[in-house]
């Protein structure tokens, strides 16, 4: 199957923010590379909702393994309002979730927590800067640069439908030298990116990093169509604290 090459310039746009990471020095804990799956904020014309599941691997000195999973249910409506439920539990077992609207209409992010042992119920508003109104991938009318260094490699990956939704990926593998060890150990940092050009979300993205572990992000559960118009509304029942200037609010 052919790719077209402004899917080829998506993949290679969004692959330097997914891998730069400078060598962690001795001593010293690794910074965590954030995933770059999203809801795909600011991008209108194609509604869905779904569920984004992350699982952290990472090996312990002791060589234990460890294990953490974090959920989040989505939602993006026709206008390219989004939705995110960050579902997380409290030492007790109780779950609370934490709702963040983010509204490129209407230039503002909301955010509030649902948690019944909670006091104080408040939803909070900021302004949104207009550079973050739009999270999604690169639209493919940009074009990207490839780049080619003796410590970095990349592949295209066969188009393939990923969790039921058809997707186009790429991956990338970089060289690291420790600096500091006695070993002098070489390790290799990769990063494999799934996206769906036609919702333009990622739907999948695996970082694996010997220094950090393995982080992968599932979206699945993917339902196109437009998401119940309640949902980017505040609850009732909250005090509002709006931070946005008076002429914005």
């Amino acid at each position: 199957m052919r790719i077209a090459p402004w899917f080829v310039a998506v993949l290679f746009i969004v692959a330097p923010a997914c891998i730069a990471q400078a060598p962690v020095p001795s001593g010293k804990s690794a910074l965590s590379v954030p995933l770059q799956t999203t809801s795909g904020t600011g991008f209108s014309g194609a509604p869905y909702s779904g569920r984004a599941t992350t699982v952290k691997e990472k090996m312990l000195t002791d060589g234990t393994r460890t294990t953490e999973t974090f959920v989040e249910l989505l939602w993006r409506d026709a206008e390219g309002r989004t939705r995110k439920e960050f579902i997380r539990h409290a030492a007790s077992g109780a779950e609370y979730r934490s709702i963040i609207i983010t509204d490129p209409v209407g230039g503002k992010y909301v955010k509030w927590d649902d948690n019944e042992e909670t006091a104080r119920r408040v939803v909070s508003i900021w302004p949104l800067p207009s550079k973050q109104r739009v999270t999604a991938p690169p639209s493919p009318v940009n074009q990207g640069k490839v780049e080619t260094r003796p410590d970095f490699r990349n592949e295209i990956l066969t188009p393939q439908e990923v969790n039921g939704v058809y997707a186009v990926g790429s991956r990338w593998n970089r060289t690291i030298r420790l600096e500091g060890e006695i070993s002098n150990r070489v390790i290799e940092v990769t990063n494999e990116l799934w996206i769906s050009p036609d919702l333009r979300i990622i739907v999948r993205h695996i970082h694996d990093d010997p220094r950090t572990g393995k982080e992968t992000t599932d979206v699945t559960d993917v339902v196109r169509g437009d998401p119940d118009p309640a949902l980017f509304q505040a609850p009732e029942g909250y005090a509002v604290v709006d931070h946005r200037p008076p002429n914005r609010r």
